[in-house]
């Protein structure tokens, strides 16, 4: 290993316990991938902040970082919980889990990390610039940043993450570099307009190249929030951090492999998750909302009401529900019956749901990790088709 004058300190503990072992675990990625080096990021994104998806060990392992004096060097976010931390009712929330998911994140607060509760950091304050590096976790973030804005990050875990955040350092990778050039070109022939039919692509191009780093041609191409869903879909079905499109500048290079996805590719997986009977559950957010969306559905909600037997969730970061506060947004969603809820994911929510229960999304990654994760029947449908089911049209 490469190591400069601070991290050999770091190492030593001239920064205390808890900044060595994280740093011992930098270096173990570091060596792993070969490259024998570390660099310095600028921003972290923690995963792994529900208490469902971590349970006691991962809260006792917080704990001991936040009481051995553990401080995050660079600006730092968390992914979202289980629930609204307003509003715990909504997501059958019983005390325990409460008191645990509270000590989870006061933990991290210990140790600087913003209480950002959402899995699209770059909607808030943490957004990187194009050429930054950064260690980020949750695969959507990830992949946006990479792809989107054209920062550089891995795939880190949660763990990692944490860690890098500690120190300020992340383990030199592919990702890192400008070696992360496509490796298959996606000629999409599908007809592509829905937030959902992003998602869905994502999902489909992640099955058909699960460990590989795809050009994705699409007719018009994309922008912002389709390219959020998109990173989702992708990153639930695949293992890559990184895609490119048509429309970046970059010499195309003339051997790449080739594959068509076609309306029926759509179509085949979108069947699977068809919707059978009237949802009991509606919601739209996976990732989280923005506030061009969230606008948009209020629209759609004005002057109207959901229906008596659904609950319709829309979910968002806590910076945008602020802003959709102070525009008087909050009033159209109540009127309407509808709920708009920060801080939450409902793949890692103790919300209890049966047999009985019908789920309808129209993010591709949450139908896939409800499906994994509920007994519930999960439907895929567009987002004027979960706004029509929930008002009853």
């Amino acid at each position: 290993m490469r190591l400069g004058r601070t991290e050999k300190m770091m190492l030593e503990g001239r920064y205390g316990e808890a900044c060595k072992r994280s740093l011992e675990l930098i270096v173990a990625i570091a060596e792993s991938y070969g490259r024998g080096e570390l660099i310095k990021i600028k921003s972290a994104h923690v995963s792994g902040v529900s208490y469902k998806s971590i349970g006691d060990a991962g809260l006792e392992y917080l704990k001991d970082l936040a009481e051995g004096g553990a401080k995050v060097r660079v600006k730092t976010t968390m992914n979202p919980c289980g629930f609204d931390l307003d509003k715990p009712w909504l997501f059958d929330v019983d005390e325990t889990f409460f008191k645990k998911q509270l000590e989870i994140i006061k933990s991290l607060e210990a140790m600087g990390v913003q209480p950002s509760l959402t899995c699209t950091p770059y909607y808030s304050d943490n957004k990187p610039r194009r050429g930054d590096h950064i260690a980020w976790a949750e695969s959507s973030a990830v992949i946006y940043a990479n792809s989107v804005i054209g920062a550089y990050t891995n795939r880190e875990s949660g763990p990692s993450a944490l860690a890098a955040a500690i120190t300020g350092r992340a383990a030199l990778a592919k990702d890192h570099t400008d070696e992360r050039r496509p490796n298959v070109m996606v000629e999409v022939t599908a007809k592509i307009f829905d937030y959902s039919d992003w998602s869905l692509l994502g999902f489909v191009v992640g099955r058909l190249v699960p460990d590989e780093v795809p050009l994705i041609k699409v007719k018009g191409g994309a922008m912002g929030d389709k390219l959020k869903c998109l990173s989702a879909g992708l990153g639930t079905s695949s293992a890559t951090s990184i895609f490119w499109t048509a429309e970046q500048d970059f010499q195309e290079p003339r051997d790449l492999k080739r594959i068509v996805v076609t309306n029926e590719d759509l179509k085949e997986v979108r069947d699977g998750w068809a919707l059978t009977r009237r949802p009991t559950v509606i919601f739209i957010g996976c990732p989280h909302c923005s506030l061009r969306e969230v606008k948009e559905i209020a629209r759609s909600l004005k002057g109207r009401r959901v229906r008596r037997d659904v609950m319709f969730l829309i979910l968002t970061s806590r910076s945008v529900y602020r802003k959709a506060s102070e525009l008087g947004l909050l009033e159209i969603f109540e009127r309407a019956g509808a709920h708009l809820v920060k801080d939450a994911c409902l793949a890692v929510s103790p919300k209890k749901l049966s047999r009985n229960d019908v789920v309808l999304t129209d993010s591709a990654k949450g139908a896939y990790y409800a499906e994994t994760m509920t007994n519930a029947t999960i439907a895929l449908g567009g987002r004027r088709a979960c706004l029509e089911e929930a008002l009853g049209i």
